[in-house]
């Protein structure tokens, strides 16, 4: 392995010839403002910390769990009250009922768990999804 022709003390003296050190010290010093180490502290405070990657995960993760156990309990209504075992002998007639009021009681209360995920994480959402959840 070949080495560095130049010594260091060689390497000092061509640093010392290097244009851009005459042109610093040409420039004028520039001192620092009183306050300057608290503006910088106060800035970092203000620009926070950012969430660390499964944080950003975690927030899809949790609403994908609540539609998916909000569809999982549909499923189960629904299958719980076909009961096709249990047909009179009569197929001519259809019986048509209104949704009942537990569906949407289950609507309801999976919109209220929606809107309490979203609003531990406002951040994420910008003003047009923040309204299309409210519905206005």
């Amino acid at each position: 392995m070949k080495r560095d022709q130049h010594s260091s003390s060689d390497f000092a003296k061509d640093l010392e010839k290097d244009p851009v050190w005459e042109l610093l010290r040409e420039s004028r010093t520039v001192r620092p403002s009183p306050n300057f180490a608290d503006n910088v502290v106060r800035a970092a405070r203000l620009e926070g910390q950012e969430k660390p990657w499964w944080s950003r995960i975690w927030i899809p993760a949790a609403i994908g769990t609540s539609l998916a156990g909000a569809a999982a309990l549909v499923a189960v209504v629904l299958t719980l009250q076909s009961q096709p075992g249990t047909k009179s002998g009569n197929n001519d007639l259809v019986e048509v009922s209104r949704p009942d009021a537990s569906l949407a009681e289950l609507q309801e209360d999976f919109e209220n768990e929606v809107f309490l995920e979203a609003s531990d994480h406002l951040g994420k959402y910008d003003d047009a999804e923040l309204v299309s959840m409210i519905g206005f």
